[in-house]
């Protein structure tokens, strides 16, 4: 009792619960079964492409051509979903934090994954801050959090969307209770210009060349013009699929029925004959 009197009251240890950020089983199984389903299809794209060709359809090759660059594009992106929901985990335990996420540098940060543990009393701050690439006209608003540890060693914890949070990911959650386990404040480091050049290539800048305070002021007009350039995309998108659908189906021989009508062709030369040569 003269110990603890001596010493002031002791700091009674507040047991956290085990708390999971994951995909949910339902997500998975919706991205592994999109990814089956397209699978064959973009697999058979380059075949496709070849028979146009060898049988002279070069305009049909063109136009498949540019499908089939956006199909890819389309399954890039879909490759990126399953793994990010197969993949990515953060458990917060009693006294370390475990989290398995994309290595955040390079052009493709979502396809390479890094496990970290680190205990609690071995992290020395949170923060987060939000970060803007590109330019006025098509900005891209990250949110980010990270933490460093005791050694001076930055972990990345993630970055989203603000256009598009992900709720079995809220990153500034997680960093606030990660912070909270660690008896640490949650520092925000405000609005910052980064450069996306060097993002996508994981070039290191120095701070005073690639990192610009932006005030409140600049965010909300970066957002409006955001979403003027996205909607004006969109639309023109949707224009350009109507044009399409109503020129194929106003053409007597459609692109997808040409390929096959040139190989029975070939197949049955004497059908294109003149009626007065076949009875001959």
């Amino acid at each position: 009792m003269a110990e603890a009197a001596a010493g002031g009251a002791a700091i009674p240890e507040v047991k956290h619960e085990r708390t999971v950020y994951a995909a949910s089983g339902g997500r998975k199984t919706f991205f592994s079964f999109v990814f089956l389903i397209l699978l064959p299809f973009f697999a058979s794209l380059p075949a496709m492409i070849y028979m146009r060709l060898k049988h002279g359809l070069f305009f049909d090759a063109v136009g498949l051509g540019i499908m089939a660059t956006a199909f890819a594009i389309l399954m890039f992106l879909i490759v990126i979903e399953l793994l990010f929901s197969l993949r990515a985990r953060v458990e917060l335990g009693e006294t370390s934090v475990k989290m398995t996420l994309p290595s955040g540098r390079g052009p493709t940060p979502m396809l390479r994954y890094k496990t970290y543990e680190v205990p609690y009393d071995q992290v020395q701050t949170v923060e987060t801050r939000r970060e803007i690439y590109g330019g006025s006209l098509v900005p891209v608003l990250l949110k980010g959090a990270r933490l460093i540890t005791k050694d001076e060693k930055s972990v990345p914890i993630g970055y989203v969307s603000e256009a598009n949070v992900d709720p079995c990911f809220p990153y500034t959650e997680i960093a606030k209770k990660i912070a909270e386990r660690a008896r640490l404040p949650l520092i925000d480091r405000g609005n910052v210009r980064r450069s996306f050049r060097r993002k996508f290539f994981g070039i290191k800048g120095s701070r005073v060349n690639e990192v610009d305070a932006v005030d409140e002021a600049q965010i909300t007009d970066l957002n409006r013009s955001h979403h003027n350039v996205v909607m004006g995309l969109v639309g023109a998108l949707v224009v350009l699929i109507v044009i399409g659908i109503v020129d194929d189906f106003a053409s007597e021989t459609p692109i997808g029925q040409t390929a096959s009508a040139a190989v029975s062709g070939q197949l049955a030369p004497t059908a294109t004959l003149p009626a007065k040569a076949q009875k001959k």
